[in-house]
C-alpha cells in the first residue's frame, strides 16, 4: 500500500503542500485572482451547483429547465463543497488539490497490482508532475473529479485481473457511473469492460462469465438508470444526457468555418444561426433528433479532411501541455479577453505564439512540453517492456485499450489539447513507471560494475 512506503508518502505530502502553496500565491498575489477558476463551460457546472443549494433542484444556466445537458456529477461536487465551506472559490481549489494529490495514490496502487514497487514509484513521480493535474485544480471544470473517479475505477479493474473478486467489479461498476456522472464520456468504457471480461472468463464456462458479467452490469445500471429515469419525470427526455446529438453537430464547426473561409471559431456562430427560430421550445427528443439529421451529411462530407487531421489532433492532445492556464496560475497573465482566451483554449496553431513574449514564458512553455513528452516516451516504452512479459499482458492490453479509447475520443475536433488528456494520463504514468524502473536498474547495474 502507498501508505506504507516513505517514498510514496513523501511524494504525496511535497506535492500536497507545493499546489496549496500556489493556491496561496493565487489567493494573494496573482492579479487575475481567483477569475482565473472561470472557464467558458464553467457557469453550466456553478448555476446548476447554485439552483441546487438554493432551490434543491439541478437547473440548467441557458434554459431554466431541469439539468439534461450536463450529468449532475461535478454541480453535486460543487454544491457539496460550497454547502461545507461557503461558495468560495478557494473552497473548490481545496478540494480538487486534494483529489489531484489523491490520484498520486490511485496511480501507485494501480501500478502495483502488476508492477514492480520501484515501477509504482516511478508511476507517482510522473503523476506528481503532470501539468494537466496541476493546471486544473485551479479551474471550474469537471477535469480532475472525473479523472480522480475514472482513475479508481481503472485500479479496481486491474486489481481484478490479478484475483478476480465479485467486489472488485461491483467497486469498478460503482466508480464508473460515478465518473459517467461527472462527464458521460466515460460511458462507453462500460461496453468496453464488459467485453474485456468475456474474453478474461470465456474459457471458464458462460455460467461464471454470466455471473460475472451481471456484478459488473447491476450497479452501472442502477446508478445510471436512476439518472434517466429523473430525466424522463421531469422533462420527458429517456436519455442519460442531451448533450450527445448537440456534440455531433458543432463537431464539424471547423469545416464549415473553413468552406466559408472563416476562422474555425466562427463556425460555432454559423451553425448556431441554421438552427430554427423556435428550436430552443422544442422537446429535448426533437431536438437530438434535428441535430442527428443535420450532422449525418455534414459529417459524409467532411470525413476526408476530418480525417487528414486527426493525427494533429491526436498529438495535440497527447503533448498539450495545459500551458495557457499553467501561465495564468503561476505568472498571472496573460489577462485575456473572452475571444482570445476562446482562442487560447481552442487554437488551431501548435504554440501559442501571440503570448510568449518573456523568458518565464518561454521557460514555462518549454516545461510543459518536457513534461508531456517524457511522459508519452516513457508510457511508449514501459508498454514494450512490460509486452516481453507474457503474464503482465492481459493487464497491458486493458489499460492500452483504455488510454486508445480515451484518447481518441478526446482527439475527433479541432479544440482538441491537453486537458482532455487527464483520463487516460494516470494510466501513462503507470506504464511510464514501468519504464522509469527499468531505466534506474540499468542505471544501478551500470554503476556496479567493477572498474577495468
Amino acid at each position: 500500500m502507498f501508505y506504507k512506503d516513505k517514498f510514496a508518502r513523501w511524494l504525496i505530502i511535497i506535492t500536497l503542500f507545493l499546489r496549496l502553496c500556489a493556491l496561496g500565491y493565487v489567493l494573494w498575489f496573482n492579479p487575475l485572482g481567483t477569475a482565473l477558476f472561470t472557464f467558458p463551460d464553467s457557469p453550466h457546472y456553478t448555476y446548476a451547483a447554485q439552483t441546487l443549494l438554493e432551490q434543491g433542484s439541478l437547473l440548467d444556466a441557458g434554459t431554466q429547465a431541469p439539468l439534461t445537458f450536463r450529468p449532475p456529477g461535478y454541480p453535486v461536487f460543487l454544491a457539496l463543497v460550497w454547502a461545507l465551506c461557503g461558495q468560495q472559490d478557494a473552497a473548490v481549489a481545496f478540494w480538487q488539490i486534494l483529489l489531484s494529490t489523491a490520484l498520486i495514490a490511485l496511480c501507485y496502487q494501480a501500478a502495483r497490482a502488476f508492477l514492480s514497487q520501484l515501477a509504482a514509484r516511478g508511476a507517482a513521480v510522473l503523476c506528481a508532475l503532470s501539468t494537466v493535474y496541476w493546471a486544473y485544480s485551479f479551474a471550474y471544470l469537471s477535469d480532475i473529479l472525473f479523472a480522480f473517479f475514472i482513475t479508481a475505477y481503472l485500479l479496481c479493474a486491474l486489481l481484478y485481473i490479478k484475483a478476480p473478486k465479485n467486489t472488485l467489479l461491483l467497486g469498478a461498476s460503482t466508480l464508473l457511473a460515478a465518473a459517467v456522472f461527472v462527464r458521460p464520456v466515460g460511458y462507453n468504457v462500460f461496453f468496453i469492460s464488459i467485453l474485456f471480461l468475456l474474453v478474461l472468463h470465456y474459457k471458464s464456462g458462460w455460467k461464471q462469465a454470466t455471473v460475472k458479467i451481471a456484478c459488473f452490469i447491476l450497479p452501472f445500471l442502477l446508478f445510471t438508470g436512476a439518472w434517466q429515469l429523473r430525466n424522463w419525470k421531469e422533462t420527458g427526455y429517456k436519455g442519460f444526457h442531451s448533450s450527445a446529438a448537440y456534440n455531433l453537430y458543432y463537431w464539424n464547426l471547423d469545416s464549415v468555418a473553413r468552406a466559408h473561409n472563416l476562422p474555425a471559431q466562427e463556425g460555432s456562430r454559423l451553425l448556431t444561426q441554421a438552427l430554427p427560430k423556435d428550436f430552443t421550445s422544442w422537446p429535448l427528443s426533437r431536438q437530438d433528433q434535428w441535430f442527428k439529421q443535420q450532422a449525418k451529411p455534414m459529417i459524409l462530407k467532411y470525413w476526408p479532411e476530418k480525417l487528414l487531421r486527426v493525427p494533429y489532433w491526436m498529438a495535440k492532445t497527447l503533448l498539450g501541455g495545459s500551458y495557457t492556464h499553467l501561465s495564468r496560475v503561476f505568472l498571472g497573465r496573460p489577462p485575456l479577453t473572452q475571444e482570445e482566451f476562446n482562442y487560447q483554449l481552442n487554437k488551431t496553431a501548435p504554440l501559442p505564439t501571440k503570448n510568449l513574449k518573456t523568458g518565464a514564458d518561454w521557460g514555462l512553455l518549454a516545461l510543459c512540453f518536457a513534461q508531456t513528452l517524457l511522459t508519452a516516451a516513457l508510457a511508449l516504452a514501459g508498454a514494450f517492456l512490460i509486452w516481453q512479459r507474457r503474464n503482465l499482458r492481459p493487464y497491458l492490453l486493458f489499460t492500452g485499450i483504455y488510454i486508445l479509447y480515451f484518447w481518441g475520443i478526446s482527439s475527433t475536433f479541432f479544440g482538441a489539447g491537453g486537458r482532455y488528456r487527464a483520463p487516460f494520463e494516470s494510466a501513462l504514468c503507470i506504464l511510464g513507471g514501468a519504464a522509469l524502473a527499468a531505466a534506474w536498474e540499468a542505471i544501478k547495474k551500470k554503476s556496479q560494475r567493477p572498474a577495468r
